[in-house]
């Protein structure tokens, strides 16, 4: 008798630790990461750019820049005069 009000007991308290957590899954932010890429004459302007890209792809999803975090940004010499930039931001809703 003890042990089966000791599994209901516990299969309660559960249930209800469950039901506590569902509203906080049900309102989750929703995240994604985007990338920019680009090919420039200077390394500020492939980060700029590549940035830029990054954001207007995020936009294009619904997301807003301030609420977008930069994960990379760099650029590398790929020949006498030009960079390679790229970016990386993840963005929440």
């Amino acid at each position: 008798m003890n042990r089966t009000i000791a599994r209901a007991t516990g299969a309660a308290v559960a249930l209800a630790g469950l039901m506590t957590l569902a509203p906080s899954v049900a309102s989750a932010e929703e995240t994604r990461a985007f990338l920019g890429t680009t090919v420039e004459k200077t390394s500020a302007s492939a980060k700029r750019t590549a940035l830029q890209q990054a954001y207007d792809q995020a936009s294009a999803y619904g997301y807003t820049q301030d609420r977008c975090v930069i994960i990379h940004l760099y650029s590398v010499k790929i020949s006498f005069v030009m960079y390679r930039g790229e970016a990386g931001i993840h963005c929440t809703k």
